[in-house]
């Protein structure tokens, strides 16, 4: 009777207990890092900020598809590289800084700077993506972009 009594409160249990979530819908892609670049041109007013984002597939086999990728509340054109199971996605957005940008201005038209929000919202930067030509958009939240200096000299020096 001791026994029987074990089994019936071991099987209530068993099947009271949530499931675990099978690989299939668990996350395919891990964000390793977000990094952005500010340039500038050699004209007044003419700059701008590349993005990288490098992600990591779980699955060499997953075919990812990134479809969006949204930087600081702007939407990013981007390029998509696949390299093994690390996808680096790059884009740029040029800004046109209206305080640089003053002598094509109309006379007589203040020089006023955009207003720009103190702490940035991380829901303003994700990525969304699609799994294996899968219609499901998945989406990864960033964070925030860490700056990064730029590589190598901007400007050769002649010798």
């Amino acid at each position: 009777m001791n026994n029987q009594l074990f089994i019936i409160i071991f099987w209530i249990l068993a099947f009271s207990c949530k499931a675990p979530v099978s690989s299939l819908y668990q996350d395919r892609v891990i964000l390793v890092s977000a990094e952005k670049k500010d340039w500038f041109g050699g004209r007044p007013g003419v700059r701008g900020t590349v993005y990288t984002v490098i992600l990591k597939s779980k699955n060499n086999k997953d075919n990812i598809r990134v479809k969006s990728l949204k930087a600081e509340g702007n939407t990013i054109n981007f390029t998509q590289t696949n390299s093994g199971n690390l996808i680096t996605i790059k884009g740029n957005l040029q800004s046109t800084d209206q305080a640089d940008n003053f002598e094509n201005k109309p006379s007589g038209t203040p020089v006023e700077s955009p207003k720009k929000s103190l702490i940035p919202d991380s829901k303003d930067n994700w990525i969304e993506y699609t799994a294996n030509n899968s219609k499901k958009i998945h989406r990864i939240y960033i964070s925030g972009f860490v700056s990064a200096e730029p590589e190598g000299e901007l400007i050769p020096q002649r010798q």
